[in-house]
């Protein structure tokens, strides 16, 4: 991976962690993601210090994400946007959905909260993916 192309994962990363902000936010999912886990209000520290470290681990994740997908498209040698976008699809289903599903069925999870985070993580997963599809090649 060439610096160029480090330089389109970080961005990729930011991308991911601005649109699982909107995801979850007051005029999108947020309220219905609170009444379906309401317990996760409860367990949420409200001090600054407290959610600037919650961001800090979602933006690092974010990056986590779009530095594995740029190399498992870079091992599949990357092809179009569609590719790009198909790999993050399988991706997804085969690694966060499917071990979510089986976490979620255990724990007793309402159906509905998992479905606003696993939509969540497949926009994450499809944003970080359109930028590294768009990124120029070196």
């Amino acid at each position: 991976m060439t610096g160029f192309e480090a330089l389109g994962a970080l961005v990729a990363g930011f991308a991911g962690f601005v649109a699982g902000a909107v995801w979850y936010a007051p005029f999108t999912f947020g309220p219905l993601w609170l009444r379906f886990a309401p317990q996760a209000l409860d367990r949420m520290e409200h001090t600054l210090s407290h959610r600037f470290a919650h961001y800090a681990v979602a933006l690092l994740a974010g990056w986590v994400q779009a530095f594995a997908l740029a190399i498992i498209l870079e091992f599949c040698k990357r092809q179009d946007l569609g590719f790009t976008l198909v790999m993050a699809v399988l991706v997804w289903f085969g690694f966060s959905a499917s071990t979510s599903l089986m976490d979620g069925i255990f724990r007793r999870r309402l159906a509905q909260d998992w479905m606003i985070d696993m939509g969540h993580r497949l926009l994450v997963l499809l944003v970080i993916a359109l930028v590294l599809g768009l990124w120029p090649s070196p």
